[in-house]
Order: C-alpha cells, then structure tokens, then sequence
C-alpha cells in the first residue's frame, strides 16, 4: 500500500463499461515523510475522497479486490481516507 494526497478528478465522457459509474481522481504519491514525491497516478476512489484528502491507496491486483472493484480494469485504488499518521508518539499528520 501506498500514500498519496489527492489533487485533482478525471472526467472522461466515454469508459470501459466496468468503469462506467466510477469517480477517477488524480493522486499524487508521497513518501514516509508525507512529502511529495511529484510521481501521479489515475486512482478509482472506492471511499468519496475529496482534493487535498491523503488517502490509502492499493495498486495491482490489490487494486481490484473491493466490492466496487472487483473484475474492474484498475491498477490504482483508494482504499481508504487517512485521518493521521504517526511514529511512536510524533504525528507527522493529523487531519482537519
């Protein structure tokens, strides 16, 4: 799995059918330290993540093992919005 921040949406008038209903945001991959690592990535948003959200994200054939996704065609999938994250007692991160 892998960090990454949100920040923009796809919008795209024709899809695969298996996509066809499904919002696309643009990622941005970020590194332990939270710092952006200028790497981006299409993700299928499985959990109505927002611009500026840090989100969980699976890539592969992780990426299609959610109810949404399953027999999708993705490689990138947000799995989950990020509330904090921490080593030992220091947040580098604390959401809003």
């Amino acid at each position: 799995m892998k960090l990454g921040k949100v920040i923009g949406n796809v919008v795209s008038t024709k899809k695969e059918g298996n996509i066809t209903g499904l919002k696309i945001l643009v990622v941005s991959y970020l590194d332990e330290n939270l710092t952006d690592t200028k790497k981006t990535a299409a993700c299928i948003d499985t959990m109505s993540a927002g611009e500026g959200d840090i989100v969980l994200l699976c890539s592969s054939s992780s990426a299609r093992m959610t109810k949404m996704t399953k027999n999708v065609a993705s490689d990138n999938t947000i799995v989950g919005i990020v509330d904090s994250v921490s080593s030992g007692n220091i947040y580098t991160y604390k959401k809003n």
